[in-house]
């Protein structure tokens, strides 16, 4: 009868201890994602249009309408080509291209 209950008892804080590591992790993972620091803008012009891979990236820029002057004015370069602007981006390795937290044109 003792052994049971000495099982059980060892069941049920291997169980508490997996539910707090789960519990931590995602808080932790969470923490991570969040971004840091101020907003970073960055403007793609698409010289070819939006389904070509020829794009040009300028980047640094601390407000939406700073870049969207830039991306406007780039873009009347090669003809009203479409452009872009997005926040946080960070170049993807597995997708080989940039990734952006949002993406605006407007």
């Amino acid at each position: 009868m003792t052994t049971a209950k000495n099982s059980n008892l060892v069941s049920i804080v291997v169980i508490i201890g997996l539910l707090i590591t789960v519990i931590t992790s995602v808080v932790m993972i969470n923490l991570s994602n969040q971004h840091k620091g101020p907003e970073i803008w960055s403007s793609f012009v698409y010289k070819n249009g939006y389904n070509s891979a020829a794009y040009e990236m300028d980047t640094d820029f601390t407000s939406y309408e700073s870049c969207k002057v830039h991306a406007q004015n780039i873009s009347a370069k090669y003809n009203n080509a479409p452009w872009q602007c997005g926040s946080q981006c960070r170049f993807d390795s597995m997708r080989q291209g940039f990734e952006c937290e949002s993406m605006v044109n407007d």
